[in-house]
């Protein structure tokens, strides 16, 4: 049984999470446990009771006889979530993008989150509302993405929806070598990455035959492709090995920026995260 973890605070946010959670749940067998992480400082403690309590229940009225269960953890966000959802299946927790400025703040909290955490991570803003839509995933030149494709996959079979491959692009900074600067055709190019996304395809495709896949070949930023088809996905899916600071920050900055304006999910997937993506 898949083993789903929400951060909960009560919040418009955290409801919007607890209802893709509720919907989310009610296509597969899954626990969730529900998590209030208050601050030490905290002394009203009834409140995040309360907030527990309103969760269980709607969980259990939109999908009685699963198992729910309820923990108030003391500490620090995001570290105290984290260490408690290590080698879950999901973590859910709400964003409220709102006014660009006051999202950069809120966002940095879930995005560290995404950015530390060895577990996908989905991030549901304020407001959600299922679409239909196909669940889109960046793919990357290299295999960072791979387990961000497989989730995608899965979370499509669950939804009954298909898969949008998106693979950007950009011309590169022209070499120089002396006087004279090398810069390739962009027909070149654009050859070489539509390999990489028929690559993709073609490997989705042979393992799961029966899932509609799609591919979008997009000469912009990886964000800006992402955030392209925002308006018309299930989620956005994003993918990331980890590796050393520059990494990080790419991500990063890549999740705030698509954060900001994405009215679906975002869902970071780590590349060693295996569990989340079984059949």
């Amino acid at each position: 049984m898949e083993r789903i973890v929400l951060g909960y605070d009560g919040s418009a946010a955290a409801v919007a999470a607890l209802k893709w959670t509720a919907e989310r749940r009610g296509r597969s067998r899954a626990k969730v446990d529900v998590v209030n992480v208050i601050s030490p400082m905290t002394r009203d403690r009834s409140l995040g009771i309360e907030q527990l309590a309103d969760a269980e229940t709607y969980l259990r009225e939109r999908a009685p006889g699963m198992p729910v269960e309820l923990h108030r953890l003391e500490g620090a966000m995001p570290d105290t979530l984290g260490g408690f959802a290590r080698g879950v299946d999901l973590i859910v927790v709400g964003i409220d993008p709102g006014h660009l400025i006051r999202a950069a703040f809120a966002g940095l909290v879930p995005l560290e989150l995404a950015m530390e955490s060895t577990v996908p991570v989905c991030m549901v803003p304020a407001g959600w509302v299922e679409t239909g839509g196909p669940v889109t995933v960046g793919v990357a030149n290299d295999a960072s993405s791979d387990s961000a494709v497989a989730f995608a996959a899965r979370q499509a079979r669950l939804m009954s929806t298909s898969v949008r491959l998106a693979h950007a692009w950009l011309m590169p900074t022209p070499a120089h070598y002396g006087s004279t600067a090398l810069a390739l055709a962009p027909d070149h190019e654009l050859e070489r990455h539509r390999v990489v996304l028929d690559d993709a395809m073609e490997n989705l495709i042979e393992g799961h035959p029966s899932l509609a896949v799609d591919g979008e070949l997009v000469r912009d930023s990886r964000a800006a492709a992402l955030l392209k088809f925002a308006k018309t996905s299930s989620m956005l899916v994003i993918g990331t090995h980890h590796h050393g600071p520059l990494t990080g920050a790419l991500l990063g900055s890549v999740a705030q920026e698509v954060l900001w304006r994405a009215d679906c999910p975002v869902c970071v997937v780590p590349s060693d995260s295996r569990r989340a993506v079984l059949q």
